[in-house]
């Protein structure tokens, strides 16, 4: 399998997933329902996770640690990242359902390291179409900030309801929307991909497919058809390389993921591999 852009240099990676947590500094309540990653994450872990493989950027990815908390990881990363500089860039959680935000936003892009903001849809009651929550998306943009769309298969109508609603955001849709890999739902999964990939400002992260999936069992052959569908849609300019670490060891090593991530971007040339595993989530969160 090809892993590198020529013979003497090997592909240098961004990646635009990570997440990062200790348990004896905040709170997620979400853990409880995955036991086998319900301890701390550290750098020290990702770094013996990706061995061998040339990260060379990271980017974290709000972890869902309790609401209030949000400050305090935004904190705890960047003192991360002053241990690690590969942390380029992080995407925060933030109360955009709240108000007033402004002082808040001023707050927290006064850390030059946040770049966007990620908030998962809710249920029953959707986030996506609460009218404060969409006043204050607006705002985003005279801030700098981009948004990471956070949505299940069954959400991603909403998701793409949100981006018409306010069409000027930068955004990124994680998991390619978490396609229902397992039970092979396919044809309603590609109907709302297609519509999100009309809005030239959204990109999408191929990451987090394999916990889509059978954690157990999957194949690459599995994952093929959704990746074909979203380098269809969005083409190479739009997508970007995400582990989903540590949340992808519920179904992978990071090594498998990555190979599985080049082998299903094998009819790529050498210059798209660069974008998708490298600039184009640079480019995305605007990381010089």
């Amino acid at each position: 399998m090809a892993t590198r852009i020529n013979s003497e240099r090997p592909l240098q990676i961004t990646d635009a997933h990570v997440h990062l947590w200790d348990l004896s500094k905040l709170s997620y309540p979400w853990l409880e329902e995955v036991p086998a990653i319900k301890r701390s994450f550290g750098l020290s872990d990702y770094q013996e996770a990706t061995k061998g493989i040339a990260v060379t950027n990271m980017i974290f990815v709000q972890a869902e640690c309790l609401p209030q908390e949000y400050q305090a990881e935004v904190d705890y990363v960047t003192r991360l990242a002053a241990e690690d500089p590969r942390i380029r860039s992080m995407v925060a959680y933030f109360p955009l359902d709240q108000h007033p935000v402004n002082e808040l936003l001023e707050k927290l892009v006064a850390n030059k390291l946040v770049k966007g903001i990620r908030r998962l849809e809710e249920a029953p009651d959707a986030l996506y179409n609460n009218p404060r929550f969409l006043a204050n998306l607006k705002l985003l943009g005279s801030y700098g900030l981009s948004f990471d769309l956070g949505v299940k298969a069954h959400q991603l109508a909403g998701a793409v309801d949100l981006v018409k609603a306010v069409p000027d955001n930068r955004y990124m849709l994680d998991h390619f929307g978490k396609p229902a890999i397992g039970s092979g739902e396919f044809k309603e999964w590609r109907a709302h991909i297609m519509e999100l990939a009309k809005n030239p400002q959204v990109y999408c992260k191929l990451s987090g497919l394999v916990t889509e999936a059978d954690w157990t069992r999957w194949t690459v052959a599995d994952l093929r058809p959704y990746v074909e569908v979203v380098m269809e849609q969005f083409g190479p300019g739009r997508v970007a390389f995400g582990s989903d670490w540590p949340v992808v060891t519920l179904a992978s090593s990071y090594k498998r993921w990555y190979e599985t991530a080049m082998q299903l971007c094998e009819g790529l040339s050498a210059d798209e591999l660069k974008r998708v595993f490298y600039q184009n989530a640079l480019d995305f969160y605007q990381i010089d």
